[in-house]
């Protein structure tokens, strides 16, 4: 999560709980000194005589617009991505490049939200910086929603959900340092979700081909046939019959979906006016812009932010065909689809807490081992369903669940030492510097899975997997194989993320400073956001023009298309990354500077 309006507003508000030094938390506990309890500090200060604040209640009538608008967040955020996989791959049988860039496209501006940090403290309203700012961006997504829904059916799905996000971008969420705000997402999320349940489980997004008007002829197109086994058995009027992956008769249509959705944007609106927030004289760009670029050249900050460009470029490489495998072969309805972002909502806000209380004074590193290694055993689980070992819904649930607890801890671990390295009067410069170098690199990586699909194409659309042959069934379990390999080699840039508090404090004090390595990090992180997001906008907006690219992960527009331009572009980013890493941990070693020990990876 970034640095943004409610970022920087939770953070002057609940976030002053926090001490600073070693009673800082990344979700806002107060430690005096590893396993001491939050009511022991309050009570007996941080240790260096510092007195802690008394916590503020969130649900005060100053503070209530925070949770509030963090429901609203899991609700809009929630609402954009879950229903795609109804619309787009139940219903419209989309290819599975096309699918990931979908889910990119409307959470791509998630990258660009240190832009809009920069304008909220540059250009404040009436001397307020963030309060007027989330009202703006309520009011738009709002009407955005509205105007769409009064386009009626015509009204394309992905323009909604791509942007109603887009329009939410000005209050988007952020890391706060309450578990509650992560919460009160998660409450978000799940309400969505179970509207999805409800309002699209029917036959009209269940049942490729279905007409509801009896007087309607069925389509006589073979691609929407075949997806609908009732179209053999009862040729004539297979598409006014409700087929098996319907769990109910009646549905709702995206238009109502959408309506829903604004009016929940609307209704919280009044509790962000409630907001106590003090007026704040409004700062200079070339200030922000040289405090960024003043923190960027020390040591700590471009390390960890080029640690996490790294390890997120290949930790976050996924397989993009699961998407119609699970439907294909394993037959993932929407209510399965929607129970288990439910479930995985709960599993998340599970992790957090468990984290919070017993992990918070573990190695960093070997978080990230113990989540990586479990994290590839779920995932190659799915080969027993590319076999035809066990092909059930509920087996491929479990295994992902499995995968979202354990996401949890490397994420966690990811982000610990930001509030280590933070100087004071730096802390939202430092979190939002590390926060937007991760959030610019993950584009990159669903773009880098989806143009593995030019390699195997018969695993890009349904048609190819539900062929399931002796050649697609290898197929697949070496495209598993080939990222479940990339995803573990993100653990040998451990040795640049800190083991602990007191490495990092280290870090801070004897780092130094680079101006090349801050300006090397920042323009290859800008480079790489800028690529994955004309890629994605190509890949969705141009996919009848476009879509055969094997850049943009088709097969090819020509029989002698060059596979040439996938492989170095794909080549290239893989070796920023292995190649930043051989630079910081095996150089120096190999110089004479250090010497070898497995030790530097734990």
């Amino acid at each position: 999560e970034g640095a943004d309006v409610m970022k920087e507003f939770t953070e002057k508000t609940i976030a002053r709980v926090e001490s600073t030094e070693s009673t800082k938390t990344p979700d806002g506990s107060m430690t005096e000194k590893e396993g001491s309890e939050t009511e022991n500090a309050s009570d007996a200060g941080d240790g260096e005589g510092k007195p802690v604040p008394e916590e503020l209640n969130p649900w005060s009538k100053d503070l209530i617009g925070i949770p509030i608008n963090y429901f609203s967040v899991g609700v809009i955020y929630a609402g954009s991505v879950s229903i795609l996989y109804p619309i787009l791959v139940i219903q419209n049988g989309v290819d599975a490049s096309f699918f990931a860039a979908a889910v990119s496209l409307v959470t791509l501006f998630w990258s660009f939200k240190i832009f809009f940090g920069l304008l909220c403290d540059t250009l404040p309203i009436f001397g307020h910086k963030w309060k007027p700012y989330v009202v703006i961006g309520w009011v738009l997504c709002a009407a955005m929603l509205v105007v769409l829904a009064s386009m009626g059916d015509e009204m394309l799905p992905l323009m909604a959900s791509w942007y109603g996000l887009r329009t939410r971008k000005l209050t988007v969420n952020a890391a706060a340092s309450k578990p509650l705000i992560y919460i009160a997402r998660e409450v978000g999320r799940i309400c969505i979700n179970v509207v999805i349940i409800c309002g699209f489980s029917g036959p009209q997004v269940n049942c490729p081909g279905y007409e509801s008007d009896p007087n309607v002829p069925c389509t006589t197109d073979e691609s929407i046939m075949a997806r609908n086994e009732l179209s053999e058995e009862y040729p004539e009027d297979w598409c006014h019959m409700k087929c098996s992956g319907a769990q109910f008769d009646f549905g709702m249509t995206i238009p109502q979906y959408a309506w829903l959705i604004a009016a929940i944007n609307l209704i919280s609106i009044p509790s962000y006016f409630m907001l106590k927030e003090e007026k704040k004289e409004r700062i200079q760009v070339t200030k922000v812009l040289s405090d960024f670029w003043y923190t960027a050249q020390r040591r700590a900050v471009w390390q960890v932010m080029l640690y996490t460009m790294i390890s997120s470029i290949t930790f976050n490489v996924f397989i993009a065909a699961k998407t119609p495998a699970n439907y294909v072969w394993v037959g993932l309805s929407t209510l399965q689809h929607q129970v288990l972002s439910i479930v995985e909502s709960f599993i998340f806000a599970a992790g957090l807490s468990l984290i919070r209380k017993y992990c918070l004074g573990f190695s960093w590193r070997k978080m990230m081992w113990i989540g990586s290694i479990m994290v590839t055993f779920f995932n190659c689980l799915y080969l027993l369903i590319v076999y035809d070992v066990i092909r059930n819904p509920w087996f491929y649930m479990f295994t992902d669940v499995s995968d979202t607890f354990l996401y949890t801890l490397n994420f966690l671990a990811s982000v610990f030492c930001i509030v280590e390295i933070s100087e004071p009067g730096f802390e939202a410069i430092t979190y939002s510097l590390i926060t937007t170098a991760n959030n610019a690199i993950i584009p990159l990586s669903v773009v880098i899975s989806y143009q593995f699909m030019a390699f195997f194409p018969d695993l890009n659309t349904q048609d190819g997997i539900a062929s399931d042959t002796p050649a697609v069934r290898n197929q697949f379990a070496l495209l598993i194989l080939i990222t479940e390999s990339i995803n573990l080699t993100s653990l040998l840039s451990l040795p640049m993320l800190p083991r602990q508090k007191e490495e990092t404090r280290e870090l801070m004090e004897n780092g130094g400073r680079s101006k090349f390595w801050a300006a090397f990090t920042l323009i290859s992180g800008l480079l790489f956001l800028i690529y994955s997001t004309v890629v994605t906008f190509m890949t969705v907006a141009g996919a009848d023009t476009y879509g055969c690219l094997k850049i943009l992960g088709g097969r090819g527009c020509t029989e002698d298309e060059s596979d040439g331009p996938v492989i170095f572009l794909m080549c290239f980013a893989f070796a920023y990354c292995y190649g930043i890493n051989f630079y910081f941990t095996f150089w120096p070693i190999i110089k004479g500077e250090k010497k070898f020990s497995w030790g530097v990876f734990f």
